[in-house]
């Protein structure tokens, strides 16, 4: 089994859904991801969670987006992720490859 048919199964599995939206595009991607970790954030007299997110790319290529990759800003708009009705901002991405393939995503998020 391949890196990318191990982390299918695993998110499949154990995963939540949640939804990935891009400023510019028409339609946001639902799927499902696994949540790694996490600590509680102080701002002030709030608080946010912070944790990894792991997804899968399958869905990302599916779908109409130009770009099919997770972007946590750079030189260009943050994608979002609402997670438990929550809306996430993405700090990181990290590709998971197997080889030269990428299998899955690592997201850092917050919110």
């Amino acid at each position: 089994m391949s890196l990318f048919e191990r982390v299918q199964a695993i998110i499949g599995e154990h995963g939540e859904t949640m939804t990935l939206a891009r400023a510019g595009e028409d339609t946001a991607i639902t799927f499902k991801g696994k949540r790694i970790g996490g600590a509680l954030d102080g701002l002030g007299n709030t608080s946010q969670q912070r944790f990894r997110v792991k997804l899968s790319t399958a869905e990302m290529l599916a779908s109409a987006w130009t770009v099919k990759e997770p972007s946590a800003g750079g030189t260009g708009p943050s994608d979002t992720l609402t997670v438990a009705g929550r809306v996430r901002n993405l700090l990181d991405v990290k590709p998971l490859r197997d080889g030269d393939t990428v299998a899955a995503w690592e997201l850092e998020v917050a919110g």
